[in-house]
């Protein structure tokens, strides 16, 4: 019969539990050499009593001398080199070997030539000939000693590590007399106790003080762990490993540098230079990684705003851990591998789309506008995590919660790659004058800002007053622009906005509101008008809220009102310039250009409190593109103070653009073209939440929605605003459906028409450039001024002294004392050295003396 075999349990062997702090105090050897010291203490008398007294007095004296004069018996890894330190101590030995070493080799070894059997001279090569005469000798005999030496203080680190414990820097910096006496005081204060009479329970206590005291002793020490080579090597190591494996002929930056090396034991920080077309921050992490030995998330490369595309920063973290870390911990690997130090990840949860976490900054040393998406990327490796087409710092998305916190949304799919549906009900104010215009990537309504309330202040019927609001957004062609004003459009006819429109493109973007906006013109022309008509409507709106009664906050009437109340009786009004760039840099010479600029600068500094704002909308993505007179100046400083919407551009650099308190706090990742799915990103764009901080949001969308703006009423100014508003308003039936070029015709005969009906005695600003005067001798007879001669060049955008001095044909001392002039009559100013206009000339001001200055 066979007997069943009954198979053994196989069990595991399990891990090694960490020693309770009670097993570690009592496995320490201090603790019984403390105790011993105190036991000694207590039962020893007499002769021997003294002797070991005296014997820890010597010990203790030692000690605290070795403490406070750091010597090469001082040594630690990591502090220095034993023997360099015994070179540059002993500097006579030192002195002597080098004078010897630089004898040998410039001795000439090489043995007299001697003549042969046909008399020629024949050279002799002994044994020692080929070694002297050797070309590399000098190279080679340094090796040999390096290697020599790097032996011997190797010996010598094992050496200390076995004698020596290792108190980290402790053991390395100077001691003062304080701190040695309370670390080795002990040593002699015990056995001084043996010599008192004191009771046997005061004893028990001085020896339990030892053992504590000889605990402490051997226990504060760490065991030091032995160098690699980088950190015995130090910087010549990893400039080496850079040249060989980096900046070689087929490494990944060829030719490339590392300056500005800054090297600890725990952390390498450089500036990567690039010497060729290949930007520095371009270089992978692995390339990095195989160079220098270490974890690929140990290597953070990446470019802050203030430095040139041919650098880039390289921080290399030297003693990272990676057994038994887990990968899905952030926390633990954010904390082993962090670019900022002194950072935490916490509150690292899943969500929707990807997962979440936060970032808490130290107090010093990181600002929150130094983190980059990149950084974190390279740190948390999650370049194994990409989505096919997107990079990993594309996924990420960093939110500002405070000062030194901030959100990092990881999203593996974009919510945003759906669409946004128009929700009508969505595009009526709230009573914070709030639109919803889309979704952002969090969810969260995009909400554009049409008027500011302030119930402080009210009109009769109990209204609050309110201020407009001005808008500015940039973005390429197909990007979004249109769709998002569209929008605006629908929400402005819904809430009894006055809407007008003028449109860079001749009125193509706007074809079917052509019958849906109150006044739309397709001309630059045009736009130049409704400028001038807007401006003309916020003066007669002024004098009429001059005329009118209010309500304070506590219910007084008062006469007087200098703020807007919406329709009492006026309704708010908003005026929109597409592709205002084409307008102004088509042709900058044309004659519509400084009024439209003039109009605009009006509207923004003083049309608000009349409830009439300005929405212009730009291709290229800096407000530089505008100009760079008063009136550009005048409507950059506007623009900055509203809604501010970016859309996809062919620039990288999509946060470069001059918005000087509103500049983001990131550097904005330029949007793609598609999503990873292949579907179009139209409609995506980066929305300013009131501050410095942008969120990626996308415009609801609609394919028809001049259809859906036609059940709300169209809103028209009224019988007296429209007469102030012009003819051009007035008759705009008659051209709406004309091109580009007819409307341009109809309005300048409109003009010509409307400057004959005036009187003669009445004064007429002529829009259009002056013709040019055949006659030379007028200059002869009424010269122009220096003055005038220099101002007009500026005007015509000479920026500085040797560019208005060829100009003009006058000496630069000569137009060195007009622009000084100038400036001194606000007529001109300077702006990081380049001279603007600043007022119109007047001739009248300038006296004689200031003709020839």
């Amino acid at each position: 019969m066979a007997t069943a075999t009954v198979p053994k349990a196989t069990t595991e062997e399990a891990p090694a539990k960490e020693p309770t702090r009670l097993r570690a105090a009592f496995d320490t050897p201090g603790l019984y050499a403390g105790a011993a010291l105190g036991a000694a203490s207590a039962l020893l008398a007499g002769d021997p009593l003294l002797c070991s007294t005296l014997g820890a007095a010597g010990v203790t004296a030692g000690w605290a001398l070795l403490g406070m004069n750091p010597g090469p018996w001082r040594w630690l890894p990591g502090q220095g080199e034993p023997w360099e330190w015994m070179c540059r101590s002993s500097r006579r030995g030192y002195r002597r070997t080098v004078r010897r070493m630089r004898r040998r080799l410039a001795k000439d070894h090489t043995q007299a030539p001697t003549t042969g059997m046909n008399g020629l001279l024949v050279p002799v090569l002994g044994i020692a000939g080929g070694w002297y005469g050797h070309a590399q000798r000098p190279t080679l005999v340094r090796e040999a000693t390096a290697g020599a030496r790097r032996a011997r203080c190797e010996l010598l680190r094992a050496a200390w590590i076995k004698v020596l414990p290792s108190w980290q820097n402790g053991w390395w910096r100077r001691y003062s007399a304080t701190e040695m006496a309370l670390r080795a005081g002990p040593l002699t204060a015990v056995p001084i106790t043996g010599h008192l009479n004191m009771p046997w329970w005061a004893h028990l206590l001085i020896g339990s003080i030892a053992a504590t005291w000889g605990k402490w002793v051997w226990c504060k020490p760490a065991p030091a762990p032995a160098p690699t080579e980088q950190q015995l090597a130090g910087e010549d190591w990893y400039l080496a490993r850079w040249a060989e494996w980096i900046a070689c002929d087929q490494g990944p930056l060829s030719g490339s540098k590392l300056v500005s090396v800054e090297l600890d034991a725990d952390r390498l920080t450089a500036v990567v230079v690039s010497t060729t077309a290949r930007p520095a921050a371009g270089l992978d992490q692995d390339s990095v990684s195989i160079a220098f030995d270490v974890p690929p998330r140990a290597v953070n490369i990446h470019r802050p705003d203030d430095m040139a595309a041919s650098r880039a920063k390289l921080t290399v973290r030297l003693r990272a851990v990676t057994s038994g870390l887990d990968e899905n911990d952030l926390p633990a690997v954010w904390q082993e591998f962090s670019p900022y130090p002194h950072s935490e990840l916490y509150d690292a949860e899943k969500t929707q789309f990807g997962r979440k976490f936060k970032i808490l900054l130290p107090r010093r040393g990181t600002d929150v506008g130094q983190v980059t998406a990149r950084a974190i990327a390279q740190a948390l490796d999650m370049k194994a995590l990409d989505t096919p087409g997107v990079a990993a710092e594309e996924r990420l998305h960093l939110r500002v919660i405070d000062a030194r916190r901030i959100e990092v949304n990881d999203m593996a799919i974009n919510p945003l790659a759906g669409g946004v549906k128009l929700d009508l009900d969505a595009l009526i104010m709230d009573d914070q004058g709030y639109i919803t215009i889309g979704r952002d990537l969090y969810d969260n309504p995009a909400r554009w800002r049409l008027l500011k309330f302030d119930a402080k202040r009210r009109g009769l019927s109990g209204r609050p007053s309110a201020s407009a609001n001005h808008s500015f957004g940039s973005g390429t062609t197909g990007a979004g622009k249109t769709s998002l004003e569209e929008d605006l459009q629908i929400a402005q006819r819904a809430n009894g906005f006055v809407s007008w429109l003028a449109d860079g493109k001749g009125g193509a973007g706007y074809a079917p509101w052509m019958n849906d906006i109150d006044w739309i013109l397709k001309s630059p022309y045009g736009a130049m008008v409704m400028a001038q008509a807007g401006t003309a409507v916020s003066e007669f709106r002024y004098a009429e809220q001059m005329k009118m009664q209010w309500l304070d906050e506590e219910g007084y009437t008062e006469n007087g009102r200098s703020f807007f109340v919406p329709f009492e009786p006026f309704a708010p009004m908003s005026l929109t310039w597409d592709e205002f760039n084409e307008m102004i840099l088509k042709d900058p010479q044309a004659d519509h250009v400084k009024p439209l600029l003039g109009g605009v600068s009006s509207i923004g500094r003083l049309s608000r409190a009349a409830g009439v704002s300005a929405r212009i909308w730009l291709q290229i993505p800096n407000l530089d593109a505008i100009g760079s007179n008063a009136s550009a100046n005048a409507v950059r400083d506007m623009l900055q103070s509203g809604n501010i919407a970016l859309f996809r551009t062919a620039r990288a650099d999509v946060d470069a653009m001059s918005l000087g308190s509103r500049k983001p706090q990131f550097k904005l990742a330029p949007l793609p073209e598609r999503f990873p799915d292949g579907s179009e990103t139209g409609g995506l764009f980066y929305m300013a939440d009131g501050t410095a901080q942008y969120t990626q949001s996308r415009v609801a969308f609609h394919s028809n929605p001049a259809r859906l703006s036609r059940q709300y009423p169209l809103t028209s100014l009224t019988d007296r605003e429209a007469e102030t508003a012009g003819p051009a308003y007035l008759r705009r039936a008659e051209y709406r459906h004309l091109d580009a070029d007819g409307e341009d015709a109809f309005l300048r005969e409109l003009a010509k028409e409307e400057q004959a009906k005036k009187p003669k005695n009445t004064t007429v600003i002529d829009t259009r450039t002056a013709p040019a005067v055949d006659d030379d001798d007028l200059d002869d007879l009424v010269p122009p001024t220096r003055s005038q001669l220099v101002w007009e060049a500026v005007d015509s955008g000479a920026r500085r002294n040797k560019a208005i001095a060829d100009v003009t044909g006058l000496k630069p001392t000569n137009v060195a004392n007009a622009t000084a002039r100038l400036e001194r009559l606000d007529k001109l100013r300077k702006i990081e050295r380049d001279w603007h206009t600043a007022e119109l000339l007047d001739t009248e001001t300038l006296t004689p003396s200031g003709a020839q200055s």
